[in-house]
C-alpha cells in the first residue's frame, strides 16, 4: 500500500509538470485565446492536483476541495465539447449551430436523468459517491458527442489545421478513458486501480499536447481520416456545403 501511495504521488507530480508544460506552451503561442475553455480546465485541474498533493485525503477539507474543483471540471467538460465542435466546424456554421443545440439538449436531459437516478436510489451513499454517479451520466453523454465528431473527422475530408486534429484526437482518447473509469467505479470496481490508470492516461495526453500543439500548427492545414479519390472528396464536400447552406437558410 505504501508503494502504491508513493507511485500515486510521483504520478501526480508528473501530471502537474505536464499541466504546467501545456499551460506555458499555450500562453507562449497564444493558443489560450483559441482554446479558452480547455485552458481554463487545465488551470482548475492543476489546482485539483495541488490539493491532492498537499491536503490529507482522509480529511473533510480534501473532500470539499475535490467536490468544488471536480464540479467546475464537469462544467468545463461540456464547454470544451462545445468549443471542440466550434473549432472543427468553424467553416460550416449552419451544421455547427445545430450540433451545439443538440449537445445542450442532450446535456440537459442527462442532468435530469442523473438527478432522477439519485432520487430513486434506495441505498444510502456518501456525497462523493453520489457526485460520481451524477458525473458519470454527464460524461457518458458528452463522450457520445466526442465520438460523433471523431467519426465525422474520419469520414469527411475536411481540411483542418494540425492543432485542431491533435487536440481532438488526444481529447477523445482522454475523455473516453475518463468515462470508462467512472463507469467501472460506479459498478463496484476498485477505484484506486482505475483512478491511477486515468491519471496515467491523462498525463500521457498532456505530454502529447506539449509536443504536438504549436503556433505553426494553427497555420498548417491537413486532412485527417479516410483517403478518398478526388471525385468522391469533391462530392462529399459539396454535400456538406449543401447541408450547411440549407441549415443557414432554415435558421434565418
Amino acid at each position: 500500500m505504501l508503494r502504491l501511495i508513493r507511485y500515486e504521488n510521483l504520478l501526480l507530480y508528473v501530471q502537474l509538470a505536464a499541466i504546467a508544460g501545456v499551460l506555458v506552451r499555450f500562453a507562449a503561442t497564444r493558443l489560450h485565446r483559441t482554446y479558452r475553455f480547455f485552458f481554463s480546465y487545465l488551470i482548475v485541474l492543476a489546482i485539483q492536483v495541488l490539493c491532492a498533493l498537499v491536503i490529507p485525503h482522509d480529511t473533510n477539507l480534501y473532500a470539499y476541495s475535490f467536490l468544488a474543483t471536480e464540479g467546475l471540471i464537469v462544467l468545463l467538460y461540456a464547454l470544451i465539447v462545445l468549443e471542440l465542435y466550434s473549432l472543427v466546424l468553424r467553416d460550416l456554421p449552419g451544421i455547427a449551430s445545430i450540433a451545439r443545440r443538440y449537445i445542450k439538449i442532450a446535456l440537459a436531459a442527462a442532468i435530469l436523468l442523473s438527478l432522477a437516478v439519485l432520487q430513486l436510489e434506495q441505498i444510502p451513499q456518501g456525497t462523493i459517491s453520489r457526485f460520481f454517479t451524477f458525473e458519470s451520466t454527464i460524461v457518458c453523454s458528452l463522450v457520445f458527442f466526442v465520438f460523433l465528431i471523431t467519426v465525422f473527422l474520419v469520414y469527411y475530408p475536411i481540411p483542418l489545421n494540425r492543432n485542431v486534429i491533435f487536440y481532438s484526437v488526444g481529447y477523445a482518447f482522454y475523455f473516453a478513458t475518463k468515462a470508462l473509469a467512472l463507469f467501472l467505479r460506479n459498478t463496484g470496481h476498485q477505484w484506486d486501480k482505475f483512478g491511477l490508470s486515468l491519471v496515467t492516461v491523462a498525463t500521457g495526453c498532456l505530454i502529447f499536447w506539449v509536443f504536438s500543439l504549436s503556433e505553426l500548427g494553427e497555420q498548417k492545414t491537413v486532412v485527417f481520416g479516410h483517403k478518398w479519390n478526388e471525385k468522391d472528396e469533391r462530392r462529399l464536400i459539396e454535400q456538406l456545403d449543401a447541408i450547411n447552406k440549407s441549415l443557414l437558410r432554415a435558421r434565418k
